[in-house]
């Protein structure tokens, strides 16, 4: 910047950096659940399946074949749906891999020190020590079997026509309670919760983040791993088949974590894979908001009050880009149901705060935290501490006390009104020098310039910079590739200007 000539207007910097659509999750690795963008739709009437290039034309199938492909498809829920099913319903002998949970997405990754944390400081420590003391207390989480029961058990029915069904107990890597499921179907061609599916995904994370090398590399083989396992006692329509992997599992597991080798293995990590963050992070959905999405498609579009999500990759994204740490503290003003805030206290570790002022989505969130707690400690994992508020968050009495000690403050304002965007940028000052203000739209303007005459304009204290995002990262439905923002508060530049223009003398 030349300020030898007080005429010359001067220019906020900022920097458009293109980033390519991420068809794999990190160390180059297929993402095992890529988000849908129609999350909340209701079911549709059809749905259809990608096949690998290599697998012959597709074949007419009967209705109730197409109930047993799709009856694995999706562990989420009605309103968050799979991009592709677990398992293919062709012969025996024909791949048995369905579209992003490829043989490579089960290869073994070694962690290194996170380049969350790569920044300065202490390395994450992702091990909780409360997981496996002795006596553990009993959790309290909405089990599988559960989520299909009661107001949902009439959704659901028996695989393959049996008369009874078949309840079985998963052990997880911690000393907590096995988890229940019911070996059960959606009916028809609903999209619901799925527990072979959620089944077939946690032990597949299991077996790769938590297992020694060398067992975990035996038992995600794509010859011979769990995978491959169940994929074949899904095509016998054997349920004893089913139970007896699952037993198989449950035996190996234990003793792993009785003799030390699990914890071993977590406090030799300072990250969680992208997948395995959506692993939990789905399953706590599909147990808390799936069952109650359609309250969330009641809302009024073209106001403050609209509700929309940002998909984990893209959030995993920004928080590589703010270079968020867990000693850090992050906020997500309009939360909605706490998605981002879950994700930011579980892949970063840090405090993760969030506000919203709907009732529906409120209850959603609180409904997560409880469950995101118990989830954590059953997967054996540190997480940082989750907080939330209801409320306006240009009122609520916390929030500026909040946005004094953030780091990283995150604000999916696509559809925010002008008016509560002017609101936003000047409760902006409370934040500290350094702090990250992420948004969809921005709140420094493309086109400002500083100078004399809006010397006194908040935005002076920010410097911005555009990034591009991509329709695959949020909920809402739109064409091509958009934008979003880091406006840094960084006032240097502006007492550099005021110094030159001989406003400030120190």
């Amino acid at each position: 910047m030349n300020f030898t000539k007080p005429t010359k207007k001067v220019v906020i910097r900022r920097e458009i950096v293109q980033i390519k659509p991420a068809s794999t999750a990190l160390s180059g690795r297929p993402a095992v659940r890529p988000g849908a963008a129609s999350r909340y739709k209701l079911t549709p009437t059809t749905k259809s399946h990608s096949t690998p290039s290599s697998s012959p034309a597709p074949k007419k199938t009967s209705p109730k074949k197409t109930v047993e492909k799709r009856a694995i498809a999706n562990s989420r829920g009605t309103k968050r749906a799979s991009d592709s099913p677990v398992f293919s319903s062709d012969e025996e002998d024909s791949s048995d891999v369905g579209g992003s949970d490829s043989d490579a997405s089960r290869k073994r990754i070694k962690s290194s020190v996170s380049s969350l944390d790569s920044h300065g400081g202490p390395r994450r420590i992702i091990f909780s020590k409360k997981a496996f003391e002795g006596g553990t207390a009993k959790l309290s989480f909405i089990h599988g079997a559960d989520a299909i029961a009661g107001k949902q058990a009439s959704k659901y029915e028996n695989p393959w026509g049996l008369a009874e069904t078949t309840t079985i107990e998963l052990q997880y890597p911690s000393r907590s309670q096995r988890e229940r499921f019911a070996l059960k179907w959606p009916k028809g061609d609903r999209d619901e919760y799925k527990p072979f599916d959620d089944l077939v995904h946690t032990i597949d994370t299991i077996a790769t983040f938590y297992f020694p090398e060398k067992l975990s590399s035996e038992y995600t083989d794509e010859a011979n791993g769990f995978f491959r396992r169940l994929n074949r006692a899904f095509q016998h329509k054997s349920v004893s088949e089913w139970v007896s992997l699952i037993e198989e599992f449950n035996k190996i597991l234990k003793p792993l974590v009785e003799d030390g080798s699990i914890q071993r293995e977590l406090r030799g990590q300072a990250k969680l894979h992208l997948n395995w963050v959506k692993r939990i992070l789905d399953q706590i959905f599909s147990r808390t908001v799936s069952p109650k999405a359609e309250v969330l498609n009641s809302y009024k579009i073209g106001g403050d009050n609209v509700y929309g999500e940002l998909l984990p990759r893209f959030v995993s994204d920004i928080f590589t880009h703010t270079k968020l740490n867990h000693e850090q503290m992050f906020i997500d003003l309009g939360s909605g149901v706490g998605n981002v805030v879950l994700q930011a206290a579980l892949e970063v570790g840090c405090e993760s705060w969030g506000i919203e002022m709907m009732k529906n989505p409120c209850d959603l969130a609180e409904l997560q935290a409880a469950e995101f707690n118990a989830r954590a400690r059953l997967w054996g994992l540190d997480v940082g501490t989750v907080k939330l508020l209801r409320g306006d968050m240009t009122a609520h009495e916390k929030i500026p006390g909040i946005l004094q000690r953030a780091d990283v403050v995150l604000v999916n304002n696509q559809a925010f009104t002008p008016e509560l965007n002017d609101k936003l940028i000047n409760m902006f000052l409370d934040l500290k020098e350094g702090a990250k203000v992420v948004s969809l739209k921005p709140f420094v303007p493309l086109s400002h310039k500083m100078a004399m005459r809006n010397i006194d304009s908040v935005v002076n204290q920010f410097v911005q910079i555009q990034r591009e995002y991509f329709s695959d990262s949020v909920s809402w439905s739109h064409s091509g590739n958009q934008h979003w923002y880091i406006a840094t508060k960084d006032t240097r530049p502006l007492k550099i200007f005021r110094r030159k223009m001989g406003l400030d003398t120190a």
